[in-house]
């Protein structure tokens, strides 16, 4: 097992390497780009934006409590705050399994059924995917150039996946299909509480969480390279399309080299390459400072009210 794993780990890291490789060319090739282009450095904008985007993951972490009340895990609010934030460090390992045992530890030393914790992360994952697909189809029509000629392939398959994510987000329809992989393996039916009004809550609440993190980037990217506000929504996009094919590209720790080269592409189509290079590496760094400060905030905290 060990000897597979090792080929496995060395393939990531090649990919994450070829990307990088990849964007340091086309940095390298338009240096001149560089030079000319209008950076500014404005530290209340980038405090500003630190703080929005901050703000939104307790908007993430809200919709997360809200889902485990309704699927009937919940722990203290306390608790759930430590867990959800520390699990957060798992996205940094290869495999984004470690996030999720990290839950499956906490809820299940408090007795929490490994069913009912699964079907909680289930809705929480697929909620954040469905929300980012539909802000990032809300924002291709604002791409400029060729950009929306390249990817505009791409709307009917999005509205297909979302139509089905739609459905397997329904309560009915899945405690259908996990019922059967149950009685599969010869384990208890679930009964789900959930409504689909309390699903379309929390993906709604998603949304805000994303539109919230855009305002955070939009800032962010204004505060270093001047950019009218009317690319908001595009950014917002953008920022939550390259997250999420991130979260979703299990080969890559913490999405790393996937959510640069994806951001790249859209970002190029407002500004020159290399810039959006730049911005790309500078963001990935931005946001690994957020979300270490919130995690340090919270264990902070966690431990003056212990003493």
């Amino acid at each position: 097992m060990g000897e597979g794993v090792k080929p496995r780990k060395a393939l990531q890291w090649v990919f994450v390497i070829a990307v990088f490789v990849f964007l340091g060319r086309i940095l390298w090739e338009n240096w001149t780009q560089v030079r000319e282009a209008p950076f500014t450095f404005r530290i209340f904008p980038l405090v500003l934006s630190t703080l929005v985007f901050a703000f939104s993951y307790l908007i993430q972490f809200w919709a997360w409590y809200l889902i485990t009340l309704r699927v009937g895990i919940a722990i203290s609010f306390r608790e759930t705050l430590g867990s959800w934030f520390y699990s957060q460090m798992g996205k940094y390992l290869p495999g984004k399994i470690w996030l999720l045992l990290s839950r499956f530890y906490i809820y299940g030393s408090k007795g929490k059924s490994k069913e009912a914790v699964t079907l909680a992360l289930y809705f929480e994952t697929v909620t954040i995917i469905v929300a980012a697909g539909l802000l990032f189809l809300a924002s291709l029509p604002f791409l400029r150039g060729g950009r929306f000629t390249d990817l505009r392939g791409v709307f009917p398959w999005m509205l297909l996946a979302l139509a089905f994510a739609f459905l397997f987000l329904h309560p009915r329809v899945l405690q259908k299909v996990l019922n059967r992989i149950l009685n599969s393996f010869h384990r208890t039916p679930l009964f789900l509480t959930v409504s689909y009004s309390d699903i379309l809550l929390v993906l709604g609440i998603c949304v805000l969480s994303w539109v919230v993190g855009g305002i955070g980037f939009y800032l962010f990217v204004d505060s270093l390279f001047p950019i009218s506000s009317k690319h908001f929504l595009f950014l917002t996009g953008a920022l939550a399309i390259s997250s999420t094919l991130g979260l979703v590209a299990l080969f890559a720790p913490s999405g790393l080299g996937v959510r640069e080269g994806v951001l790249v592409y859209l970002l190029s189509s407002m500004m020159p390459s290399s810039v959006a290079v730049i911005l790309s590496v500078l963001t990935r760094l931005w946001m690994t400072f957020i979300e270490m400060g919130m995690i340090g905030m919270v264990y902070l905290v966690d431990q003056l009210r212990r003493k």
